[in-house]
């Protein structure tokens, strides 16, 4: 079992789910580093200004967060889905690559082990990875608990939903199910997958909605929507 049968089907499926196994050049960011560095990952959240219209160290923070999540959470629980397998995600070398300072693409460790257990993969991700680069994130920017999971919980719902309504996709529906189930800090419930829908429902914002960008618009999935007018994962 190698990292390109765990993560191969899912760009297959879905082309902007995007990974590179190798060592880091620029642009890319090692989640070690980052845990470790808590003003140098602020400066790069402070960078990613760029076409938001914000300068809000809240707002920035959030919506780095929730595309961290995507990449590295939606990725590796994406794999798991197709395919019953993921690369350790708390292996050293393991972190994004970045456009316009944002993260873009999940830069895989090539020396990661292939991880068959979903629990396994789930305590990796989480007190391997995400758990330390929100604890740095955090000591720069005001984001809550219920805000940073469920920037969490939105970025790998994203990601799950890209997968599972692809075309061609198999019956996932099940694992992915499992693995909200699965997931800690009460994630599962600070969202929900509409019944017999490949729709999510937040139960936080990201603040998007401040942004100069999204000219007063909400996301799709967006807790600040009425919940009788649903969601697109």
């Amino acid at each position: 079992m190698t990292v390109d049968d765990a993560l191969g089907p899912v760009t297959d499926l879905v082309a902007h789910l995007r990974w590179r196994a190798g060592s880091p050049v620029d642009g890319d960011l090692l989640a070690v580093d980052l845990a470790a560095d808590p003003d140098r990952l602020a400066a790069v959240v402070k960078e990613s200004a760029e076409g938001r219209g914000s300068d809000d160290p809240q707002v920035l923070g959030s919506l780095w967060w929730q595309a961290y999540s995507y990449r590295v959470a939606g990725m590796a629980l994406a794999a798991w889905a197709l395919t019953g397998l993921a690369p350790d995600p708390s292996a050293p070398a393991t972190g994004v690559g970045l456009a316009r300072s944002r993260p873009s693409s999940l830069l895989v460790d090539p020396t990661a082990r292939v991880i068959t257990d979903l629990d396994d993969v789930i305590g990796r991700l989480f007190e391997g990875h995400l758990d330390r680069v929100a604890d740095a994130l955090r000591t720069r920017h005001a984001l809550g608990t219920q805000l940073i999971w469920g920037d969490t919980a939105a970025g790998i719902a994203s990601a799950l939903g890209a997968v599972g309504t692809a075309e061609g996709a198999p019956p996932v529906r099940d694992r992915v199910d499992g693995i909200t189930a699965a997931l800690p800090h009460d994630i599962g419930v600070l969202g929900a997958w509409t019944p017999g829908r490949w729709a999510f429902q937040r139960r936080t914002c990201c603040l998007w909605w401040k942004t100069a960008a999204a000219n007063g618009a909400l996301c799709e999935d967006c807790s600040l929507r009425r919940s009788d007018e649903g969601a697109s994962a």
